[in-house]
């Protein structure tokens, strides 16, 4: 599912399963992997010094557009879990996100999956390239990665 070739940005966190985000069976429910992935692409802006909070002020927003999930095996509960957020390619109208999920220390993913978002102005609602700001501190976290 990545694209076989050299990312450009590459952003991992630790996440933990709770109670709350699980099934009848103790796993974590589908739909609960989109959430993880908002956290850790909300971290990763935050952490690059993009935070939304800011975007917003500033007139833009950042809505998915799509997204794809490929579910390999469950997450349980209180789990810990091994989040990587990669980047192929540079932000233009779009930023195309790539997430993989595994247990802690685990050799293969749980899920993986694909969000693109669009830059859109507030006002209008259209869509709009991306900030000169925000692509300044994406490249310059990039540099450091």
């Amino acid at each position: 599912m990545f694209p076989d070739r050299p990312a450009i940005l590459t952003y991992s966190m630790q996440l933990r399963s709770r109670y709350s985000e699980t099934d009848k069976m103790g796993v974590v429910y589908h739909s609960r992997y989109l959430e993880y992935f908002e956290v850790m692409r909300t971290e990763f802006i935050r952490d690059a010094g993009l935070p939304y909070a800011e975007m917003e002020q500033n007139g833009v927003m950042l809505p998915v557009a799509s997204v794809e999930i490929r579910y390999k095996r469950p997450i349980l509960y209180d789990e810990m879990m091994d989040g990587r957020l990669v980047i192929f390619d540079k932000p233009g109208v779009r930023l195309i996100t790539w997430y993989d999920i595994r247990p802690a220390g685990a050799p293969q993913s749980s899920v993986i999956g694909k969000v693109e978002l669009v830059f859109v102005d507030m006002k209008t609602r259209r869509p709009i390239r991306a900030p000169e700001q925000f692509l300044k501190k994406f490249n310059d976290y990039a540099a450091m990665a």
